[in-house]
C-alpha cells in the first residue's frame, strides 16, 4: 500500500511521544513492504523540501507564523491547512491507499487532501485537542476540566499568560472556541479517527460517531529497543537509580516530586539516586526544592532517546507521576518493554498500561506514591516482579508483531 503520513512532529526533529510513535508506525509499515511518506509542517521558510527523517522518507512543508500568541495559532492551522494539503496530493502523485494524519495540525489537511484525491482519511488522536484549545484538557496547566467553554478560556488565560496579556487575549475567545469547533468539524469528516487508549475513546465520544472510532495502543520496536540497550547507559549509579523521564512540565508531574520526596524523607528511605532526564519550565525550581529536600538528584536536560531507553533498562524504578488525563504514554510503553519496575498515577490512559500489583504501581496522592516508593525500594524482589511482568505484558500488547496487523486490516477495510 502506498500510505501518507502526516505528522505534525517526526524525529529527528520532533522529540516527544507524539513523534516518536508517529515514527515507529512508518517503520513498522516500511518494514511489512509499504510505501510510507511522512509530511512534517516545520517553521520557517515555505517551501517544500525531502529529507531522511530516521529511516523514513520525508518531506519538510515550511510555513511562517509570527509569534505572537493566538495570532501564531492561527499561521500554524487555518492558513496551513490548505497548503499542507496541497502538499499531500503533491506527494501522493495519484490516489494513496490511506492518508493517516498524527495530529492536530495535520488532521485537517489530510481531510482535504483525502477529499481531493478520493483517498480514505484515518486520524490519531493522541491528546486532548479536539475538546480543548490548548490540547492539555488542564485549566491553567494544572487542573483537569472537561472542555473549552467562554468561561473557563477567561479564567484559563490569564492563569497562562499572566494578567496584563491574559486579559488582552480574552478579545481572542471567539477565534479560539470556533478554532475548537473547526478542529471537531474536520474530525468528524475522517473515515476512521483511532485513539490511542480507552480513556481517548471515551473522551470522543460526540464528536466521533461510534462506527468510525477505533481504539489501536502505540507500539514498541522491543526487539530494536533491546538491541540499543544492550550497550550500557553513559550516565552511571552506584545504588538504587529512581528514574524520571519527561518534560519538566506541569502536566507531566514533574512539579509533584518535592512533595513526594518530602514525603519520602518523613517516611524514611534506603539511599538512592534520582536521574531526571528531561527539561522544561520547571528545571530551575525543581532542582532548588530537591537540592533543599537533600535530594541526590542528576538533571540530564535533553537525554538523547537512545540513552533514555538505556537508563529505563537499568533503573530499579520508573516514577511517573503525571498530572493530567495521560492519553497513552510512550515513556510508559518503552519502560514496560524494557522490564522497568514502574510507579505512577492512574491518570488517563495509564491503567490501560498498568495493572497496580500486577505489572507495576499505581498511586493517586503524592503521599500515597511516596509511601509505595518507599516500600519499592525496601523491597527489591517486588520492584523486579513487576517489571519482569510488564515486560512479558509489552510483549504481548504493544510489539510492533502484535499491534501494525491491526493498523493494515483497517486500512484495507477503508481502502
Amino acid at each position: 500500500m502506498q500510505i501518507i503520513i502526516p505528522s505534525d512532529v517526526f524525529p529527528p526533529t520532533g522529540q516527544g511521544g507524539a513523534a516518536w510513535s508517529s515514527h515507529a508506525l512508518a517503520m513498522a509499515l516500511l518494514g511489512r513492504g509499504h510505501r510510507v511518506t511522512a509530511l512534517v509542517p516545520m517553521r520557517g521558510r515555505p517551501g517544500v523540501s525531502a529529507y531522511d527523517a530516521l529511516g523514513v522518507p520525508a518531506l519538510r512543508v515550511g510555513y511562517r507564523a509570527p509569534a505572537l500568541p493566538i495570532i501564531q495559532n492561527y499561521f500554524r492551522h487555518e492558513r496551513l491547512w490548505q497548503p499542507l494539503a496541497d502538499a499531500i496530493v503533491a506527494a501522493a502523485a495519484g490516489r494513496p491507499d490511506v492518508i493517516h494524519a498524527q495530529h492536530v495540525q495535520a488532521a485537517p489537511a489530510a481531510v482535504l487532501a483525502g477529499h481531493r484525491l478520493g483517498a480514505p482519511v484515518i486520524v490519531t488522536v493522541r491528546d486532548h485537542w479536539p475538546w480543548d484549545y490548548f490540547a492539555t484538557g488542564l485549566h491553567g496547566d494544572r487542573t483537569p476540566h472537561p472542555r473549552a467553554s467562554w468561561a473557563s478560556l477567561a479564567t484559563d488565560l490569564p492563569t497562562r499568560l499572566g494578567p496584563l496579556r491574559g486579559a488582552l487575549a480574552m478579545s481572542a475567545i471567539p477565534y479560539m472556541l470556533a478554532h475548537l469547533r473547526r478542529r471537531a468539524a474536520y474530525l468528524a469528516r475522517a473515515d476512521a479517527v483511532i485513539a490511542c487508549s480507552g480513556y481517548i475513546a471515551r473522551r470522543l465520544a460526540g464528536i466521533v460517531a461510534p462506527a468510525r472510532l477505533h481504539v489501536l495502543p502505540h507500539m514498541v520496536d522491543i526487539d530494536a529497543a533491546e538491541r540499543i540497550v544492550a550497550t550500557p547507559a553513559q550516565t552511571q549509579v552506584q545504588g538504587p537509580l529512581l528514574l524520571f523521564a519527561g518534560k519538566l512540565e506541569p502536566n507531566k508531574g514533574a512539579g509533584m516530586l518535592p512533595a513526594i520526596f518530602r514525603a519520602l524523607r518523613d517516611l524514611g528511605a534506603p539511599p538512592y539516586t534520582l536521574v531526571v532526564a528531561g527539561d522544561g519550565a520547571l528545571r530551575v525550581p525543581l532542582g532548588r526544592e530537591l537540592a533543599e529536600l537533600g535530594v541526590d538528584v542528576r538533571f540530564l536536560a535533553w537525554a538523547g532517546h537512545d540513552e533514555v531507553l538505556r537508563l529505563m533498562a537499568r533503573c530499579d524504578l520508573l516514577l511517573f507521576p503525571s498530572a493530567w488525563g495521560e492519553p497513552l504514554s510512550r515513556v510508559l510503553l518503552e519502560a514496560a518493554s524494557l522490564g522497568a519496575p514502574t510507579l505512577a498515577m492512574p491518570t488517563g490512559g495509564t491503567p490501560d498500561i498498568i495493572a497496580d500489583g500486577v505489572n507495576g504501581a499505581l498511586e493517586a496522592t503524592p503521599q500515597a506514591f511516596a509511601a509505595r516508593l518507599r516500600d519499592l525500594l525496601a523491597h527489591p524482589a517486588e520492584a523486579r516482579r513487576l517489571g519482569d511482568a510488564a515486560r512479558a505484558s509489552a510483549r504481548a500488547r504493544y510489539d510492533i508483531p502484535v499491534v501494525i496487523p491491526r493498523y493494515e486490516d483497517l486500512y484495507a477495510t477503508l481502502g
